[in-house]
């Protein structure tokens, strides 16, 4: 049994997913396996994964569509290695990233890691700035946005299981990441960076139903809620949904964002100035984006 089982779900990814593969193949540890779930495909996906042999790789596939949530509850189903990690269809792992996260998960139970922008249509790279989470500030740079990217997931399979695993919701990583932060689980975000994250205009977040969907969605709001109070004392909104609230007036959406600044800013307090710093920029930016969405602006 593999200790490490990487979870791949594709639909339709033919023009990315042996790239995606093979990399993930060439960083795998030797007591690990990648796990693709090819999700009902009409293009030639599944014949480039006939193609490559490799025996830590496996292919599941269904006839019928079953999305990204059923994809991955399917493969944690039917998986049962002691780490679970995630990878996507159209991204590139990088040499270091699972012998990295291993590392750093002795001290924890979920780690992320930072990634490389890649845009290959204008063949920009775009490095981003290598900021960690700690375990400790993690919690609260939930409450401002989605500090993660998905495919950066490495975890005790435990943590999953023990919430259920991923709900049929459209920011359905950002949930699960509330979900195992209220459960208790220590999480934190590497610095180095792990992938090669490649984005495009037709990927799933760049579209505008789908915000606005992730945005009203009452589970994630409630769950949300749940750990706003667990750390503020307050069921705030998330500041998306905030912002596109049409029952309130701008007046009220920025009175709620002053007392929301506030009681991050009281919570927050006992970090580190490091921690603190950092999760305080990413406040100030998250508060000057609603604020800008706002009519008359605020200043």
């Amino acid at each position: 049994m593999p200790r490490l089982s990487i979870l791949l779900p594709v639909k339709n990814g033919e023009g990315t997913i042996e790239r995606a593969v093979r990399s993930t193949l060439r960083a795998l540890p030797r007591d690990a396996a990648l796990v693709v779930f090819d999700d009902a495909s009409s293009d030639s996906t599944a014949p480039i994964l006939a193609g490559i042999s490799d025996p830590r790789l496996s292919v599941q596939s269904s006839a019928d569509a079953a999305g990204v949530t059923g994809a991955l509850n399917h493969l944690l189903n039917h998986t049962d290695s002691e780490f679970v990690g995630r990878m996507d269809a159209d991204d590139v792992v990088l040499p270091w990233r699972f012998a990295f996260q291993r590392r750093v998960l002795a001290d924890d139970q979920v780690c992320f890691t930072t990634v490389v922008e890649w845009t290959p249509a204008t063949r920009q790279i775009r490095p981003n700035f290598p900021k960690a989470i700690s375990t400790a500030a993690f919690p609260y740079h939930l409450l401002l946005s989605n500090p993660v990217a998905h495919p950066t997931m490495f975890a005790r399979r435990v943590v999953l299981e023990t919430v259920g695993g991923y709900r049929d919701v459209p920011a359905e990583d950002y949930d699960l990441w509330i979900r195992m932060q209220l459960a208790g689980a220590s999480m934190r975000c590497a610095a180095l960076p792990g992938l090669l994250y490649r984005t495009h205009a037709t990927q799933v977040t760049a579209s505008a139903d789908w915000r606005r969907a992730s945005w009203s969605n009452e589970e994630t709001s409630l769950t949300f809620q749940e750990l706003s109070t667990r750390l503020l004392g307050h069921p705030f909104f998330r500041l998306t949904t905030l912002s596109a609230r049409s029952d309130l007036s701008a007046v009220e959406i920025d009175e709620t964002l002053v007392r929301f600044e506030s009681a991050v800013k009281s919570a927050s307090a006992k970090l580190t100035f490091v921690d603190r710093a950092l999760l305080l920029h990413r406040l100030r930016s998250r508060l000057d984006s609603v604020r800008s969405s706002l009519t008359p602006p605020f200043c």
